[in-house]
């Protein structure tokens, strides 16, 4: 199902440890998998709250970490990302 910004958003500040959001990303924007969750070296100095990474196949690659989680959530819903 695809989610607004506000959804994505809501749904990104409830995540707890070891969660995840998965979202399908359309051919037309390149495909795969988008998983947004706390990101683990947060506690790190210098380290972001939040981490996107971006599964094609088997491989996964870290692609963007930031403490805004409108940030995210925008690139999501304008790559029409569907909630998995």
């Amino acid at each position: 199902m695809k989610q607004s910004r506000e959804e994505i958003i809501s749904r990104m500040e409830q995540l707890k440890d070891g969660e995840s959001l998965k979202f399908n990303i359309p051919e037309i924007f390149g495909g795969g998998v988008a998983i947004i969750e706390l990101n683990p070296k947060r506690s790190e100095k210098g380290g972001k709250k939040y981490l996107l990474t971006l599964k094609e196949g088997d491989e996964v690659k870290p692609y963007w970490d930031t403490n805004k989680a409108k940030d995210l959530a925008k690139w999501v819903a304008d790559r029409l990302g569907d909630l998995i």
